[in-house]
């Protein structure tokens, strides 16, 4: 029997953040609802130390009613006011919406100069995106447009990516156990979004989940892994 190769070192455990780094922030969100779902804790924590919070939707979320218990004409508007009634649940968010269509990102040409524009604009001290390993199609375009810029010398701030649909493996972990009631407002700010899966209970229990590393009286963390 051939010999069994030498396991690789194991993955630190994560640092825990006391509090979310102080300053400017830009978040990126491919959807309406991804900020809540991956952060709105951590957003909350940020407006609660009075940190400018700017969020960007990369997509206008037009293809979330597949079963079409919305109007067509007024759909991408309902996920705009869902988005801004979830941003003052968490303190009152800055909001700008990309106008690419929901599905699409990964064919958008200029999303890479349009990011870099965005960064260089709005001078982030950091900046969250979602995982370049996330399950969705957008979430995942969106994470490699990122860390493409950061490897071309174009993304000065630094940049920790989030998780929605995939679990990362964190270099960091934020007890949002003060702010969890104002995630759970903001996630209840997109009706739209739960009538086709009421994501509560299963965001919320990875919240609880990424505990494990904490200790009490933690009882909810969000999760991230810095770039680079």
């Amino acid at each position: 029997m051939a010999a069994r190769p030498a396991p690789g070192p194991p993955p630190p455990v994560p640092e825990p953040w006391a509090a979310p780094p102080r300053g400017r922030v830009l978040w990126l969100a491919p959807h309406p609802d991804d900020e809540t779902l991956g952060g709105g804790g951590t957003l909350a924590l940020h407006r609660a130390q009075r940190d400018p919070v700017r969020v960007i939707f990369a997509t206008d979320g037009g293809a979330g009613d597949p079963a079409g218990h919305y109007p067509p004409d007024r759909y991408v508007a309902l996920r705009r006011e869902e988005a801004r009634r979830a941003a003052e649940a968490l303190g009152g968010l800055d909001l700008e919406f990309w106008p690419y269509p929901d599905g699409t990102l990964a064919g958008v040409a200029d999303l890479d100069d349009r990011l870099a524009a965005a960064v260089a604009g709005y001078r982030p001290d950091v900046l969250y995106y979602p995982s370049a390993r996330e399950g969705h199609p957008d979430h995942r375009a969106l994470g490699l447009a990122v860390e493409a810029l950061h490897a071309a010398g174009r993304l000065p701030a630094p940049a920790y990516a989030y998780e929605v649909w995939t679990p990362l493996e964190p270099t960091h972990v934020l007890d949002v156990t003060a702010t969890i009631g104002r995630k759970r407002a903001a996630l209840e700010a997109y009706p739209s979004q739960l009538r086709y899966n009421d994501y509560r209970p299963k965001i919320l229990g990875l919240n609880a989940y990424r505990t494990i590393t904490l200790p009490a009286p933690a009882a909810y963390a969000e999760a991230f892994r810095r770039l680079g």
